[in-house]
């Protein structure tokens, strides 16, 4: 039995959300915003969060941004579920690290189809542990000792390898 987060603030949402699993066997732990989320998260044994955007103190967006540089959780399933269809929003969601998207309101059968379908990828935290590597490489490379600064007719220049 997988086990799910729900972070949401609204009460009426986190409760639709969790009815909506539970009758598909999941086991369903909640958090009204995203420091709750981070606890539940510190305890461990969660298969995947579902995140909403809009939380009061820390964004669902943060919240992914937070997850994903956290190597405990790095590689846990996140699922957006917000009434916010903006496409810049959605851009966002999975720029911070969200692995899908859901507009509210939702079916019921996509709902569960789409966090089956997150929960089946494998390799999720290999995956995650190279993207990650290939990022901190990549910094790390852009991150070398400035070349000397030279004048060039009162004109500074900078030289890169």
């Amino acid at each position: 039995m997988f086990t799910v987060l729900i972070a949401d603030d609204e009460v009426d949402h986190r409760d639709l959300l969790s009815l909506a699993l539970r009758r598909f066997g999941y086991r369903i732990v909640t958090a009204e915003d995203a420091g709750g989320a981070l606890e539940v998260l510190a305890q461990g044994g969660v298969d995947a969060a579902l995140i909403d955007v809009r939380m009061p103190g820390i964004s669902g967006l943060e919240l992914c941004r937070r997850i994903r540089s956290d190597p405990a959780v790095e590689s846990l399933p996140i699922m957006v579920v917000s009434a916010d269809v903006h496409r810049d929003r959605i851009t966002d969601a999975l720029h911070a690290g969200a692995d899908d998207y859901l507009c509210k309101p939702f079916a019921r059968d996509e709902l569960v189809a789409r966090l089956g379908d997150l929960l089946r990828r494998p390799g999720t935290g290999t995956i995650r542990s190279a993207i990650a590597s290939r990022a901190a490489l990549a910094a790390a490379r852009h991150v070398t000792t400035p070349a000397p600064i030279t004048r060039c007719e009162d004109v500074r220049i900078r030289h890169s390898a």
